[in-house]
């Protein structure tokens, strides 16, 4: 038995028909996957910039704290004895000089197993 055309006509549109519903579907399906990777990464970019803008805010409260800081005295004298040399002219400087050249020696002689004569 030979299928009339009516019936072939039938068969090749209803193929049509369920090939552009798979195409449709499979289109649908990559654009929704493709924005729901895209929302995930904006959302840990979002994250990720939030937590700069904390770590920013934190330094930025630091900062004020410095700038409240440099106006005292207290910052003032500390400055002026750390990066000035100076002091008050009735205060004793006591200097401490570190032996640390015989030190490191001591560790390399210790480490060879010698003892170091000073």
């Amino acid at each position: 038995m030979k299928m009339n055309e009516k019936t072939k006509s039938l068969i090749r549109r209803r193929m049509i028909i369920a090939l552009a519903i798979l195409v449709t579907v499979l289109f649908t399906a990559y654009i929704y996957l493709a924005n729901a990777i895209k929302i995930f990464e904006l959302d840990q970019q979002k994250l990720q910039i939030t937590q700069e803008i904390e770590n920013e805010k934190i330094r930025s409260n630091q900062l004020d704290e410095q700038v409240k800081q440099m106006g005292s005295k207290n910052y003032v004298e500390n400055f002026a004895r750390k990066y000035l040399g100076l002091y008050y002219p009735d205060e004793t400087i006591i200097i401490v000089e570190i032996q640390e050249k015989v030190i490191n020696q001591e560790n390399v002689a210790e480490s060879e197993g010698q003892t170091v004569e000073q």
